[in-house]
């Protein structure tokens, strides 16, 4: 992919995702683009078959290898990092959440992991946020719609802080998100909440 060379030598990070392998043939040759890649965010079973590793962690390693910073995401486990320039690992459990629809929450972890990093996060406050934000999207209902503003996540925090000092099982989840203290906005921003549809559901129904 010529484009992803030219975003690498301009100075560009490049965050790169997996897509199903339909066919079944799980070719590592698809994997060469992440030599011009900054990140690669896959879930476990994508990096466990790209990789034909037989763990997330066997997997993470491997894809270490090719790329400076790798994630596997494990569903409702959480998931795993390991940046290769600096050996620097991390392992975040999942949030438990009533979950009533994963659509698009790969892509809402992604966002998340892309604005530690550019906020220049360490890497386990980082994917703990992707986590995180993650976690808040598949809450509720569709794609883009689900994912969260700085409000649902200034709401989450200060419910979990609150169980945390009434001795509730948040208090390790609380210590763990304590840097959100730092960097959640102050001002009208905690106000941004989740997308509004245009279309409304069942409109036409009778």
């Amino acid at each position: 992919m010529p484009w992803v060379r030219r975003a690498q030598r301009a100075g560009t990070l490049v965050f790169a995702d997996a897509g199903w392998d339909a066919t079944g043939s799980w070719s590592a040759e698809a994997l060469s683009v992440l030599d011009h890649c900054h990140a690669f965010l896959p879930n476990a079973v994508e990096a466990m078959r790209y990789t034909h590793t037989g763990s997330p962690d066997a997997a993470l390693r491997a894809l270490a290898e090719r790329v400076p910073v790798a994630v596997v995401t494990c569903g409702p486990a959480g998931a795993l990092a390991l940046d290769g320039r600096t050996g620097e690992e991390a392992s975040v459990p999942g949030i438990p959440v009533e979950a009533l629809d994963p659509t698009g929450a790969g892509d809402v972890f992604g966002a998340g992991f892309v604005t530690g990093t550019l906020a220049g996060w360490p890497l386990g406050d980082r994917l703990a946020f992707a986590n995180l934000v993650a976690a808040l999207s598949v809450q509720h209902f569709g794609g883009s719609l689900s994912a969260p503003g700085w409000g649902d996540i200034a709401d989450w925090w200060r419910t979990t802080r609150t169980r945390a000092t009434r001795g509730h099982a948040e208090a390790e989840v609380a210590r763990r998100y304590a840097f959100l203290d730092e960097v959640i906005p102050t001002g009208q921003i905690r106000q941004v909440r989740r997308a509004t549809a245009t279309i409304a559901r069942l409109s036409d129904a009778r």
